[in-house]
């Protein structure tokens, strides 16, 4: 899986495509669905803007692990994502379409806040690459953290956003590599 990450990386990069390595991640408190239903920013040719695309998935990240994770709302999470998504998780495999939101009403059936979960991206491992005529691909590393856990969870993850009538609406997500780290301790990028 490593080997196809990377390859899209690379296939992105000698496209020309812009990596925003050193732009601090933005994620703040969604407020509402706005930009989920706003066109994004573009410039005097018509294309995305890198930052207003870097900070528009940031801002969608934020919206989606707000509803999953914090606000524990299904129904706002599942409206991110396409029909046809696809989540593939190194732990637990393979779900699709509707077995996505079933697995989302899960999660938020037994609210991770509540449970004393937190999810955070872990500083300057956020990337945005934008994919032509279709929206963006999303790469970062994250960690969750549970109140009184020895351990924390690291993972990588690739999130493939498509551009769908003025909307962000998460098709793909790739989520990787989950390993134990020291709880609260500081955490290596790779």
């Amino acid at each position: 899986m490593r080997i196809f990450v990377l390859a899209v990386v690379t296939a992105l990069a000698s496209m020309g495509c812009s990596l925003q390595p050193d732009r601090p991640d933005k994620v703040t408190s969604p407020q509402t669905q706005e930009l989920m239903i706003s066109p994004p920013s573009t410039d005097s040719t018509g294309r995305l803007r890198p930052d207003a695309l870097f900070d528009a998935l940031a801002q969608m990240d934020s919206i989606l692990f707000d509803a999953s994770f914090v606000s524990c709302d299904a129904a706002k999470a599942n409206a991110i994502f396409t029909d046809d998504v696809e989540f593939y998780h190194d732990q637990t495999g393979l779900a699709v379409g509707e077995q996505v939101r079933e697995n989302t009403r899960r999660l938020t059936a037994s609210c991770p806040h509540d449970r004393g979960i937190k999810r955070t991206i872990v500083p300057g491992s956020l990337r945005v690459y934008p994919i032509e005529g279709y929206g963006a691909v999303q790469m970062g590393l994250h960690r969750f953290d549970e109140r009184g856990a020895a351990t924390s969870t690291l993972a990588e993850f690739v999130n493939v956003w498509r551009l769908q009538d003025g909307r962000w609406r998460l098709a793909r997500v790739l989520s990787l590599d989950h390993r134990a780290v020291p709880s609260q301790a500081p955490t290596p990028t790779r």
